[in-house]
């Protein structure tokens, strides 16, 4: 039987895909820990340079799987409530290492996109997908709530009110629309989904590492923070990334009006 999450270090990309074609890539528990396991194993590795998560044949992820929830209805209720609020908080683990992550992300995209899947790619720095893809909350169809940082990652994208709309509704966007509401960053035809995604990959690897990842840290702290938090950590990022030979590599080019050679140094 194939592993149902795919996870390597291709030099400086690390890469995650979703396994289970079969059942369009449904994610059990057995996958979201093996998946937070190699993001710890990641996180602090500076030879990683960028992360992009996928799914394997037609579709990114369609969310729970379904069918393993079938057990618990044997169960009590107040043993099941019991049940599914250790497995929500687990999957949340994996999300919390997936939102601190220095190294910026990407989602690539195929068809659906369902349930807690809305969870990566919103909390993805960076998402393109397919003109065919299709984004749906669809918890409230089996009379569960949202989850997989859905909640927290959608209303900041969508704004609240469309988030409302897609998780008591259970409705669907299709991929025009998800680019309209910032779900993602461009919509590409199918076929090009792989190729556009590795020159974007490409782009953040060439980039210079400590300037990437304050960019990164900056923007997502932004809206927490006050101004003057913000203006100081301005400063302290300014002030890492000019203390780097990429910062005199990027001067030296400027001013020379050649293209800068980044990441050949400290």
């Amino acid at each position: 039987m194939s592993e149902s999450l795919l996870t390597v270090i291709d030099g400086p990309i690390a890469r995650i895909t979703f396994n289970r074609p079969e059942v369009r890539n449904a994610v059990n528990q057995e996958m979201i820990n093996k998946m937070r396991d190699f993001l710890q194993r990641i996180e602090n590795d500076t030879a990683v340079r960028a992360v992009v998560i996928s799914g394997a044949g037609e579709h990114f992820m369609s969310g729970g799987d379904v069918s393993g929830f079938q057990d618990a209805l044997s169960k009590t209720n107040e043993e099941r409530r019991r049940d599914f609020e250790a497995r929500v908080q687990n999957a949340g683990g994996l999300f919390a290492v997936l939102g601190r992550l220095r190294q910026p992300v990407v989602a690539s995209v195929r068809g659906a996109v369902a349930g807690a899947a809305l969870g990566f790619v919103t909390g993805a720095d960076f998402a393109l997908c397919a003109d065919n893809s299709i984004f749906i909350l669809s918890h409230v169809r089996i009379g569960a709530s949202p989850d997989g940082a859905s909640s927290f990652y959608l209303p900041r994208a969508v704004g609240v009110r469309k988030a409302k709309e897609l998780a008591l509704l259970g409705g669907k966007m299709e991929a025009q629309e998800a680019l309209a509401c910032g779900v993602v960053n461009w919509v590409v035809p199918d076929a090009e989904v792989v190729p556009r995604t590795e020159a974007l990959l490409r782009k953040l690897v060439d980039a210079p590492r400590l300037s990437v990842q304050w960019a990164k840290k900056l923007m997502d702290v932004s809206l927490h923070n006050t101004l003057e938090r913000q203006l100081q950590l301005e400063a302290e990022g300014f002030a890492a990334a000019a203390g780097t030979d990429d910062f005199s590599e990027g001067v030296r080019a400027f001013m020379g009006k050649r293209p800068p050679k980044f990441n050949q140094g400290g």
